[in-house]
C-alpha cells in the first residue's frame, strides 16, 4: 500500500473512532489517547493527520453529514412529489438502522462541541434547507405544498433518529418501530399542507413580529435567575443557612455566565469560582464538580422557565391564545436570559448523558400544552400522538438555532412563527395562520 493510501486508512479509522467514542462517552470525555488506542495508530500519526481533537471532530462531522444528508438529494429530485415525503423519512430512518453511530453523531453528538462545529453544522443544515425549499417550489400547480420552515422540519425528523438509537445510549426512551414512526412523521408533515399556488405563511413577513414590538424586553420579562447581593465584608451575624443559600445562588449564576462565555468543555471550576466571587472551598461545600453545578443550574432554569410558561398558558381563555401566550413567554424569557438559554439549550450535549436526558425530559413537558389541540376539530383527532413530540422538537429546533447563533435577543420576533408551527397540525395550516395573525396583533400582558 502506498504512503497516501496508508494515511487515508489511518484517517478513516480515526474518524470512525471519534464517531463511536463521542457517541458513547460524550465529546468532552474523549481524549486523543482514546482515539489512537481505538484506531490502532500512534499519537505521532494522529498529529500528522490532525492538529487537535477539535479538527478530528470537525472532519468526523463532515463525513457524517455526507452520509446522512447526501442520499437525500436524489430522493428530493423524484417526480412523485407526495411520495417523496415518505421516501425522505424512510431514507433517514434506514440510515439510522444501518449506521446508528453515525446518525447519533450527526443529529445529537455534533451539538456537543458548540462553537467548534457550529459553522460546519450551519452549512450542512443550510444546504438541507436549500434542497427542501427547491422541493417545495416544485409542488404540482394543481396540488399541495407544505407551509413549514425547513429547519423545523429537520428538527422534528431528528426526533425519529434520537428515539431509534436512544436505547443504545440509555438516555432517551426506547426506539419505536421504523414503519410506524415513518408513517406517523409523514402524517404530521402532511398536516401543514396548503394549495400549491398559495404563499407559504410560515416563512413570510407575517410570521415575525416587527422589531419595535419586542425591543424593550426588560420591561416585559422578569429574570428567572436573580443575581444575589454580595454578603457583608468581614465578620457578620448572618445565619449559616443564609450564607450557604447566597453562595449557592452565586455559584449557579456564575456557572451560567462562565459557560456562556467559554462553553462547557473549556470552563473550569476556577472560572466559576472567579465569576461567583467566592473561595474554592465554598464551591466544594455545595457541588462536587463542574458537572454537578451545571446540572443544578440547568434544572433550576428549566423548571422556572416551564413554570412561567405554564402560568402564561393557563392565563388565557382559548387554546390558540394559550399556546401563543406560552410561546411568547418562552421567547421573552430566553431573550432576557441569554446565558441560561445557552446553558439549557446548547450546552447539555457537551455536559454528558445526564444533562442530555434532563434536557429531553424538560422539553417533552411542553407536549402537555398540545393535548387540547387533538379535540379542536375532527381531523385533529386522527393525528398520531407523535405529532406532539414532532411539534415540540420543531419549535425547539428554531429556538436552538437562534441561541446557538447568539441571536437570542431576536427570538421574541419569532413567537408568531412558533405558534403557527404548534397550532397548524390541529387547526389546519390556513386557519392557523389567520389565528396567529389575530393573536400577534393584540396587545399582550406583561410576562410574570
Amino acid at each position: 500500500m502506498s504512503a497516501n493510501g496508508a494515511k487515508s486508512g489511518q484517517r478513516e479509522r480515526l474518524l470512525a473512532a471519534m464517531t463511536v467514542l463521542a457517541g458513547s462517552v460524550g465529546y468532552a470525555e474523549v481524549s486523543i489517547a482514546d482515539l489512537t488506542s481505538r484506531a490502532g495508530i500512534s499519537r505521532q500519526t494522529f498529529y500528522e493527520l490532525f492538529a487537535d481533537k477539535d479538527e478530528c471532530f470537525r472532519a468526523a462531522y463532515l463525513l457524517a453529514a455526507r452520509r446522512v444528508l447526501g442520499p437525500l438529494r436524489g430522493v428530493l429530485e423524484q417526480s412523485d412529489w407526495w411520495e417523496t415525503l415518505r421516501e425522505v423519512v424512510r431514507a433517514i430512518l434506514e440510515q439510522t438502522d444501518e449506521d446508528p453511530e453515525t446518525s447519533w453523531f450527526f443529529f445529537v453528538e455534533s451539538l456537543a462541541a458548540g462553537g467548534r462545529i457550529e459553522p460546519e453544522r450551519e452549512r450542512a443544515l443550510s444546504a438541507f434547507e436549500s434542497h427542501t425549499e427547491a422541493f417545495l417550489d416544485r409542488a404540482p400547480a394543481d396540488g399541495f405544498t407544505l407551509d413549514i420552515p425547513p429547519r423545523a422540519l429537520l428538527g422534528a425528523i431528528r426526533i425519529g433518529t434520537i428515539r431509534r438509537v436512544g436505547a443504545l445510549h440509555m438516555h432517551i426512551d426506547a426506539p419505536t418501530r421504523a414503519p410506524e414512526m415513518g408513517d406517523d412523521l409523514v402524517a404530521w408533515i402532511r398536516s401543514y399542507a396548503i394549495p400549491a399556488g398559495q404563499p407559504r405563511w410560515s416563512t413570510g413577513p407575517s410570521a415575525l413580529l416587527p422589531a419595535a414590538m419586542t425591543a424593550d424586553i426588560a420591561q416585559v420579562a422578569s429574570p428567572i435567575l436573580r443575581r444575589p447581593e454580595p454578603l457583608p465584608r468581614g465578620r457578620h451575624r448572618l445565619p449559616r443557612a443564609v450564607v450557604a443559600r447566597n453562595q449557592c445562588e452565586r455559584i449557579v449564576h456564575a456557572t451560567a455566565e462562565a459557560i456562556h462565555a467559554k462553553g462547557y468543555v473549556a470552563t473550569t471550576v476556577g472560572d466559576i469560582v472567579l465569576a461567583a466571587g467566592i473561595g474554592r472551598d465554598a464551591f466544594y461545600e455545595h457541588f462536587t464538580d463542574k458537572r454537578h453545578a451545571f446540572l443544578a443550574t440547568q434544572q433550576h432554569a428549566a423548571r422556572e422557565t416551564f413554570s412561567a410558561c405554564a402560568h402564561a398558558f393557563f392565563s388565557h381563555p382559548t387554546w390558540p391564545q394559550r399556546v401563543y401566550g406560552c410561546l411568547r413567554t418562552l421567547t421573552l424569557i430566553l431573550a432576557r436570559e441569554p446565558a441560561l438559554a445557552h446553558l439549557c439549550i446548547v450546552e447539555p450535549y457537551a455536559a454528558g448523558a445526564q444533562a442530555i436526558a434532563l434536557a429531553q425530559q424538560m422539553t417533552a413537558l411542553y407536549e402537555v400544552f398540545l393535548e387540547e389541540g387533538y379535540h379542536l376539530r375532527p381531523q385533529a383527532q386522527e393525528l398520531p400522538y407523535l405529532c406532539s413530540s414532532a411539534v415540540v422538537d420543531a419549535v425547539f429546533e428554531i429556538v436552538r438555532g437562534h441561541v446557538a447563533a447568539q441571536k437570542t435577543s431576536e427570538l421574541p420576533r419569532s413567537a408568531p412563527q412558533l405558534a403557527y408551527i404548534a397550532i397548524a397540525p390541529f387547526a389546519g395550516a390556513q386557519a392557523a395562520a389567520e389565528l396567529v395573525e389575530e393573536l400577534a396583533a393584540q396587545p399582550s400582558p406583561c410576562t410574570p
